[in-house]
C-alpha cells in the first residue's frame, strides 16, 4: 500500500485546539452539575461532563498512535504506511476507540437509571463492545467490528438524546439540542478519522479537527448563555431539524461521490433515514405540547391548592403509579422531583409549589433551601388569625388609655 498523509504540523495545532476546548467542555459541565439542584438534571449534566473527559483521552491516544506509525517526515507533513502496524500502534489504536465506548457507558447508565429500565441495554453493550474490542483480532475490531458498533452506538445515543428532549424541561431540551449538534460534529470525526477513511487516503485530515472544534463550541454553548429563549419558538426547532438532517445529507453526499465502498455507504445512509424518521416525531411531539401545554395554563392554579389532608392512599398510588401527588399527571425522566419522603412532584408543580408555600404536603421538607417556607394556610384560618390580631390592637389601645 502506497504512503498516505497523516498529518501536517497545522493538523497537530488544530488538534492541541480541539483537547483544550474538549477539556474546558468538561469543566464547564462539571460546573454546571454543581449549580443544579434537580437531582435527575445533576445526573446527566454529570454524563455530559464525563464524554468530554473520556473525548480527551481518545484525543491524546490518537495523537500519540501517529508517531508509531512507520513513515516519512518531510515538508512539514507525515506521510506513513498501515501496513504492518508495530504492537504500541495497534494497542493506542484499540485505546482511543475503547475510550470512545467508555464515554457513553456513564451517560447510558445514567439516562436509563432515570427512565428507570429494568435492563440497562445500552451500557451493558457498550461493555460487551469494550469487551470484544479488547480481544478480537486487530484486522478484525478496526476494519469490521468498529463501524458496525459505532453506528449502532449513534443510534442509540440520538434516540436516547431525542428522548430526553421530550421529558426534560426548556432549559434542559434547549442545552440538548446544542449537546446533537455537537455530538454529530464529535461522531463525523470519529469517522473520518477511522483507519478505514485514513488508509484510503481522500480525506483531508483538516476536517478531522475542524469538526471537534466546532463540536466543542455547540457543546459548551449551552453553558455560556441561556439557549431556552430560542427554544421557546417551533421555528427554532424546525431550523434544528434542517441543520441536523442537512449536515448529515452533506456527510452522505460527500462518502457517496469520493468513496466506492458499499459498507461505508450504508452507514451514513441508515444514520440519514434515522435522524429524519427522529426529528419527524419529535417536531410532531413540540406541536402537540404546544398546543396542549395553551389549554393546561386555563385554570390550573386550583390544582396547588394544599388539600385539607393528604391521605396515605393518595401518597401509595403516587409512588406505585409513579404519578405526580399534585396534578395526577404521570411523572417520568426529567419531569421530577422526588421528595425525602419518596413522594413524587413533576417539575412543573414542585417549581410552583416553591414559589407558593416551598415544603412537600406529605414531611414538610422545602423544594428549594434557599427560599423561606411560607405554610399554606386556608380562608377560616386567616380570618382566625386576623380576629386574634384585631383583639391584640384593641387591648393594647385600651392599656395604653389606662
Amino acid at each position: 500500500m502506497a504512503d498516505v498523509i497523516l498529518f501536517s504540523v497545522f493538523d497537530i495545532f488544530l488538534i492541541g485546539i480541539a483537547f483544550l476546548l474538549t477539556l474546558i467542555a468538561a469543566i464547564r459541565y462539571f460546573g454546571l452539575a454543581k449549580r443544579k439542584e434537580n437531582p435527575n438534571e445533576k445526573s446527566i449534566v454529570k454524563a455530559y461532563a464525563w464524554i468530554f473527559v473520556f473525548f480527551t483521552i481518545y484525543l491524546i491516544l490518537l495523537t500519540l498512535s501517529f508517531f508509531y506509525i512507520e513513515g516519512d517526515y518531510t515538508g512539514h507533513i507525515y506521510r506513513g504506511n498501515f501496513d504492518n502496524p508495530s504492537l504500541i500502534y495497534v494497542w493506542l489504536s484499540k485505546g482511543y476507540w475503547i475510550s470512545v465506548f467508555a464515554a457513553y457507558i456513564f451517560y447510558f447508565y445514567r439516562y436509563e437509571k432515570l427512565l428507570n429500565k429494568r435492563i440497562h441495554l445500552a451500557t451493558f453493550a457498550c461493555i460487551l463492545i469494550i469487551i470484544l474490542i479488547i480481544f478480537l483480532p486487530y484486522e478484525l475490531a478496526i476494519y469490521q467490528f468498529i463501524p458496525i458498533a459505532y453506528t449502532i452506538l449513534a443510534v442509540f445515543l440520538m434516540h436516547s438524546y431525542f428522548t430526553l428532549m421530550k421529558k426534560s424541561n426548556r432549559e434542559l431540551r434547549a442545552a440538548t439540542s446544542f449537546i446533537i449538534i455537537g455530538t454529530w460534529c464529535y461522531g463525523s470525526s470519529l469517522a473520518y478519522m477511522s483507519l478505514v477513511f485514513m488508509r484510503l487516503g481522500d480525506t483531508p485530515i483538516l476536517i478531522f479537527p475542524a469538526l471537534i472544534i466546532f463540536g466543542a463550541f455547540m457543546c459548551m454553548s449551552p453553558t455560556v448563555f441561556k439557549p431556552e429563549f430560542f427554544s421557546r419558538k417551533i421555528k427554532y426547532w424546525y431550523l434544528f431539524s434542517i441543520i441536523l438532517i442537512g449536515a448529515q445529507a452533506i456527510n452522505l453526499i460527500y462518502i457517496v461521490t469520493t468513496i466506492v465502498v458499499i459498507e461505508l455507504i450504508l452507514v451514513p445512509l441508515v444514520l440519514t433515514i434515522f435522524y429524519v424518521v427522529e426529528c419527524v416525531i419529535f417536531l410532531r411531539f413540540i406541536k402537540r405540547e404546544e398546543t396542549l401545554g395553551v389549554e393546561s395554563d386555563i385554570g390550573v392554579r386550583g390544582i396547588f391548592t394544599k388539600p385539607e389532608k393528604v391521605t396515605e392512599e393518595e401518597v401509595s398510588i403516587s409512588k406505585e403509579k409513579k404519578i405526580c401527588l399534585v396534578c395526577k399527571g404521570k411523572v417520568l425522566g426529567f419531569n421530577s422531583f422526588i421528595c425525602k419522603c419518596d413522594v413524587l412532584y413533576c417539575e412543573k408543580c414542585a417549581r410552583t409549589l416553591s414559589d407558593s408555600e416551598n415544603m412537600c404536603w406529605v414531611c414538610g421538607v422545602p423544594f428549594d433551601k434557599s427560599k423561606p417556607v411560607k405554610p399554606y394556610k386556608r380562608a377560616e384560618e386567616k380570618v382566625i388569625v386576623e380576629e386574634k390580631n384585631i383583639n391584640k390592637k384593641g387591648k393594647k389601645k385600651q392599656d395604653n388609655k389606662l
